[in-house]
C-alpha cells in the first residue's frame, strides 16, 4: 500500500515538478489569457505538461489551478467555473502520474489585498477558496499546497479554507521572499523568515515551503532551508525560480540552467529539504537532472 504524502516526505526525498505557468506560455498561452481555463478548453496541452514532469521522473505533480479561485477568475469572467477548473485540474494530473504518485492541488494569491488595505474580506476570501478546494479535492489530490503567498493572512485564510473543506488534509504553506537592502531575505510585506516559519508553525500546516522569490537564486534557496531547518522540524518543500526572467527579442528567458540549478540539489538536500521541485522558468530538463543528481548522492551514499 502506498504511504500517504505526509508519510512519504518524513520518510525521504521527494522530487517535484517545474514551473506550470511559463510552460503554458511555450505551449502558446496568450498573455491575458486565463492558463487554469485550458483544463476545460485545452486539456491535452495541460496533460502534455504533465506528462513530460512524470517522464521526467517527478514524484509529485502540482494542479494547474494556481489562479483557479473564483476571486481570481472573476478577471476573465470565469468565476461559475472554478469548482469546474479545479476538478479537472485534479483529474489531469492524476491520470498522468496514477496511484504510485502523488498530487497536490494548487492555490496561489488571489491577486488583490485584504480589508483594511483592500477591499476583500476574510470571509468572502475564505468563502472563494473553499470552492477551489471542494474542486481539487473531489478531483482527488492527496493534499494541498498554498504557494506564492505574500501576505500571511491570505495564506491563514486559505488553511482555514482547507479545514473547512475537510480536515486531515495536509496542507503546505509556501512563502515568497525577496532579498532586501540588508541582504535578509523578507517577503513583500516586510515579513522575516524567522516570523514566517513561527507563524506557519502555529498555523499547525504539514509542510513548511518556499517558492519563487525576486532578486534570489538557487544559492539563496540553500541558505533559506538552512534557516528553515533550524526553526522547525517540520519537512520543507522548496521550488526555485530559474533565476529573474528578462526580456529577449520580446520573450521572457530564465537564465539559471538545468545543470546549475540540478548542482545545488545536493546542498539542498543536505541542509535538510523534503520535496525539491522547480517554479518559474524551470522545464523538465531542469527536473530530469535535477532526478539524476538525486540518484548520483544515492549510490555515493551505498
Amino acid at each position: 500500500m502506498r504511504e500517504s504524502f505526509v508519510q512519504a516526505v518524513h520518510s525521504g526525498v521527494l522530487l517535484g515538478d517545474g514551473a506550470m505557468g511559463t510552460q503554458l506560455i511555450e505551449a502558446g498561452l496568450d498573455p491575458g489569457q486565463s492558463g487554469d481555463e485550458w483544463n476545460l478548453t485545452q486539456p491535452d496541452r495541460v496533460r502534455a505538461i504533465h506528462a513530460a514532469y512524470v517522464a521526467a521522473s517527478s514524484d509529485v505533480l502540482i494542479t494547474n489551478s494556481f489562479q483557479a479561485s473564483s476571486l481570481a477568475l472573476a478577471r476573465y469572467g470565469l468565476a461559475e467555473k472554478s469548482y469546474d477548473l479545479n476538478i479537472h485540474a485534479a483529474r489531469i494530473a492524476r491520470d498522468c502520474i496514477g496511484q504510485s504518485g502523488y498530487v497536490l492541488g494548487d492555490i496561489g494569491p488571489f491577486g488583490g489585498f485584504l480589508e483594511p488595505l483592500g477591499t476583500t474580506s476574510r470571509s468572502d476570501l475564505e468563502a472563494s477558496f473553499a470552492i477551489q478546494v471542494n474542486g481539487l479535492l473531489d478531483g482527488g489530490v492527496d493534499g494541498i499546497i498554498i504557494e506564492t503567498m505574500t501576505s500571511l493572512e491570505e495564506l491563514e485564510t486559505a488553511v482555514m479554507a482547507v479545514r473547512r473543506c475537510r480536515t486531515g488534509v495536509p496542507i503546505i504553506g509556501s512563502v515568497t521572499f525577496d532579498r532586501v537592502a540588508d541582504g535578509n531575505f523578507r517577503t513583500m510585506t516586510g515579513v522575516s523568515v524567522e516570523d514566517t516559519v513561527s507563524f506557519l508553525m502555529q498555523l499547525g500546516v504539514d509542510v513548511l515551503g518556499c517558492n519563487c522569490g525576486t532578486g534570489i537564486h538557487i544559492d539563496d534557496y540553500v541558505q533559506l532551508v538552512a534557516t528553515y531547518r533550524k526553526l522547525s522540524d517540520l519537512p520543507l518543500m522548496v521550488q526555485p525560480n530559474a533565476g529573474q526572467p528578462r526580456l529577449d527579442r520580446g520573450r521572457i528567458v530564465y537564465d539559471e540552467t538545468p545543470e546549475r540549478m540540478a548542482d545545488a540539489v545536493p546542498m539542498l538536500i543536505e541542509a535538510g529539504v523534503s520535496v525539491v521541485g522547480g517554479c518559474c522558468g524551470t522545464t523538465p530538463e531542469h527536473i530530469t537532472l535535477f532526478r539524476r543528481r538525486m540518484e548520483s548522492m544515492a549510490s555515493t551514499a551505498s
